[in-house]
């Protein structure tokens, strides 16, 4: 016999509780942000070969045309487009961030866009149901998500499901029991490892879309009467035993009143946190002390133990997804093009560059305590030159991390780098003003033809 609310149901009567009166002005401010940061990367990753599947796939499945696809005039399913814009906003592993449950942005937000174009949903609506969906995700997978890196679950895959069932629910205007059970839907789609990590392979980026077309079907199915096991958070076989392998879990901690959406690390590189704080740490020797190749003798990198297989055990990328989980490789493209750009990672010519890659094969990643004052993501790097001298930094938290956070002119910046050789100077200057004003007058489909 249960005593009390199950997890799921705790979480429902948060969401639909949550009006848009609730959320506090910086927490407005930051879904705003995060929806920019999010359009600008989608709109990139539109571009990259690597989401044809995407598209293949929607050719393959047809569906109504009720929401738009990103950078084209195509309209499907509100599912399915929420499945490509999800892909393409992790197609260039620059998006959004959470150290409690990956990266939020490209479930919960494609979910949330998709449903409220089929909709006609206004925009505070979307801004409440995107900070609703952020909270959601950090509720069901905080407790297990450091134990999931370890095991090798992707957190956002695992997740994401939770984020986008919970952003489609609050659109969809479900009520306290339908949305337990969108929830517990949604957890039937909750899976996912990150052997690419090790290996490469272009699936990963189907991580964010998968969940975020999970998540709307999960509402979906809730409001037409499909039911759920309401203990799939904390139940015997419930999300956070299996994924933990049935350790004991800190709950509790995630209900302490915290906004999370404030919690997201907006990258600035196109590459897997774990090495932001490398790169920066780097970019401050080689901005002191600029360097030709064949001074440096060895890049020593000391980053946390668990980071070094999530980042750091590729040295010689096979595709552009093994190349943003290099560490040796970024480091490479730093010292020797002075800068990591997605334009290099993409370019196969620039990934066989024998130039780059002797230069990654004297990176030397390390395991050390993370100092006093430092965030887990930190990055420390000695840089030894063959004269027999060495420099070294210490980044202790990366730019765009809470802890050293972006400002809106670095999201901007970012946005108008990502899609600047896409829409010209008068559509951008529509986009950015739409998703300012979006509680004021928000027209979905035209954002997203502003971008095409």
């Amino acid at each position: 016999m249960r005593s009390g609310p199950t997890l799921a149901e705790r979480q429902a009567k948060w969401i639909c509780g949550l009006t848009f009166d609730d959320i506090p002005a910086i927490v407005r401010e930051r879904a705003k942000l995060l929806l920019m940061d999010f359009l600008g990367v989608a709109r990139l990753g539109a571009t990259l070969p690597q989401v044809e599947p995407a598209r293949a796939l929607l050719a393959d499945m047809g569906g109504a045309a009720q929401a738009s696809v990103m950078g084209s005039e195509i309209k499907t399913s509100a599912a399915y487009a929420a499945l490509a814009n999800g892909v393409f906003g992790h197609a260039c592993e620059y998006d959004d961030a959470h150290w409690n449950c990956g990266h939020p942005g490209v479930c919960v937000i494609p979910a949330v866009l998709a449903l409220a174009e089929r909709e006609g949903s206004d925009g505070k609506d979307i801004l409440t149901a995107i900070v609703a969906g952020y909270q959601a995700m950090v509720y069901s997978t905080g407790p297990i998500n450091t134990v999931t890196l370890e095991i090798g679950w992707h957190g956002t895959k695992v997740g994401g499901v939770f984020g986008a069932a919970a952003g489609a629910a609050k659109i969809l205007g479900l009520t306290e029991q339908q949305t337990v059970h969108a929830l517990a839907i949604a957890g039937s789609d909750s899976s996912g490892t990150m052997e690419y990590d090790q290996s490469g392979g272009e699936m990963k980026r189907f991580h964010a879309g998968i969940p975020a077309r999970a998540g709307v079907e999960a509402a979906i199915l809730a409001k037409a009467g499909l039911t759920g096991p309401p203990t799939i958070f904390e139940g015997l076989r419930g999300i956070h035993r299996l994924f933990s392998e049935r350790r004991d879990v800190e709950v509790e901690q995630f209900w302490d009143g915290s906004w999370h959406i404030l919690n997201t690390f907006v990258k600035l590189y196109p590459m897997v946190g774990t090495t932001h704080a490398a790169l920066d740490a780097l970019g401050m020797i080689l901005d002191s002390r600029p360097v030709a190749c064949d001074e440096v003798q060895e890049i020593e990198v000391g980053i946390a133990d668990w980071a070094i297989p999530h980042g750091a055990a590729i040295v010689h990328p096979s595709d552009m997804l093994s190349a943003q989980f290099s560490l040796a490789f970024a480091c490479a493209l730093r010292l020797v093009r002075g800068q990591v750009s997605i334009h290099d990672l993409a370019n196969p010519l620039v990934r066989g560059d024998s130039e780059i890659n002797a230069i990654a094969d004297k990176v030397k990643p390390v395991a050390v305590s993370v100092p006093e004052g430092a965030d887990p993501l930190f990055g420390r790097v000695t840089v030894r030159f063959t004269d027999g001298s060495e420099e070294t930094a210490l980044q202790e938290a990366p730019r765009g991390h809470p802890g050293n956070p972006a400002g809106r002119e670095d999201v901007e910046k970012k946005f108008r780098d990502a899609v600047g050789d896409l829409v010209d100077e008068e559509a951008l200057g529509r986009a950015l003003f739409a998703i300012e004003n979006l509680e004021v007058d928000c027209d979905v489909e035209a954002l997203f033809a502003t971008l095409r």
